[in-house]
This record gives C-alpha cells, sequence and structure tokens, in this order.
C-alpha cells in the first residue's frame, strides 16, 4: 500500500525513478533477510552440541534485524547510481573550447614574481645560559 501510493504521487517522468528506488529497497531487504537466515543457521550449526530452546520468536527477531539493514543498503546502492556523475562526464564529448567546467575570473595582468627574502642567519642558541 505503501508503495502504491509511493509511485501515485511520482509525476510522469520521476516514476522509473521511484520504480527502481522500490525494487532496490525490496531486494535489499530480501537480500538481508537471506543473509540473516544464513547467519542465524550458522550460529545454531556452530552451538548443536548445547541445548538451546530459542523460541521462535527470538529467532524470527533476530531475522528480521537484518532486513531493514539490507533494505537502507538497496537504497543507497541505487541512489549512488542515479547519482553517479563520472559516467555521465564520461559518455558527453569533450570540447575543446569548453571553458565552463574550468575557473575563471581574475585579472588579466601579468603574473610578476615576488622579490626574494633575502636569507638571514639563523639565531644562534647555546645550551648556556646568557652572559650577564
Amino acid at each position: 500500500m505503501l508503495f502504491k501510493m509511493i509511485l501515485d504521487g511520482a509525476k510522469a517522468e520521476e516514476r522509473p525513478i521511484a520504480r527502481g528506488f522500490l525494487k532496490h529497497i525490496v531486494a535489499g531487504f530480501a537480500c538481508g533477510l537471506a543473509l540473516g537466515a544464513a547467519l542465524v543457521a550458522g550460529i545454531f550449526l556452530m552451538f548443536s552440541h548445547l541445548e538451546l530452546n530459542v523460541p521462535f520468536v527470538f529467532v524470527a527477531a533476530m531475522l528480521l534485524q537484518f532486513g531493514p539493514i539490507g533494505g537502507l543498503i538497496g537504497a543507497g546502492v541505487y541512489l549512488s547510481q542515479i547519482t553517479d556523475r563520472n559516467r555521465a562526464e564520461a559518455e558527453a564529448p569533450q570540447s575543446d573550447n569548453d571553458d565552463e567546467d574550468r575557473p575563471g575570473g581574475g585579472t588579466k595582468a601579468p603574473v610578476t614574481p615576488a622579490k626574494a627574502k633575502p636569507v638571514s642567519r639563523p639565531p644562534r642558541s647555546s645550551p648556556l645560559p646568557a652572559p650577564a
């Protein structure tokens, strides 16, 4: 129901982005549950020689902790894909007269080098106290 509301609220040009975003959230949630199931199964296999009386509710709670984390990771992966600027710059043709991306402004005055600072002798130091 929430996903339907998100898709209905999106404009026509935003709909593919919202759909991909929701797909990545669901896929991340599913991957998180699968990873959680594998880890919980591994924990139970490691402690198989112990007598564990763990209620099913606690096992479900352990599994459900991994789902939202996976969903957030899936959303982050999708957002990093759609906001990747390096790919757009690589696909755009480079022209020699494109000065918009370079820094500009400033003055047209010629560059004059600064005068060199005279080299002075470093102060002499001694471990002995100064004479009075």
